[in-house]
């Protein structure tokens, strides 16, 4: 399953009802068998949550099922790998890149 980085922003004013969304969401935790809930990390006006997923479609789909207009407002997801220490989705992904750069 890929990795993802889904940022999630929001203003001061907001904080308070981002925390009220963010208490019921774990509360529920409900997941499907094609998303599952990693971490979650908190930044001065907004957080970080990190997902496995089948693809970014399913978790889209998922993140849809969540009642939480705060975090949606400005989200943003990323595909990840983890770099270091080295797993095999980042050394595929290198010789990727390399593949690519070489012009093939």
């Amino acid at each position: 399953m890929a990795m993802f980085l889904v940022t999630h922003r929001y203003s001061d004013e907001e904080s308070i009802k981002a925390t009220k969304e963010a208490a019921d969401f774990f509360k529920r935790l409900p997941l499907t068998g094609d998303v599952e809930f990693l971490a979650s990390y908190n930044f001065v006006g907004g957080s970080y949550t990190i997902w496995r997923a089948k693809d970014r479609e399913a978790l889209e789909e998922y993140m849809k099922t969540i009642d939480a207009p705060t975090f949606h407002k400005n989200m943003e997801i990323t595909e990840i790998v983890q770099s270091y220490p080295p797993t095999v989705e980042y050394t595929v992904r290198l010789w990727e890149m390399l593949y690519h750069m070489s012009g093939g």
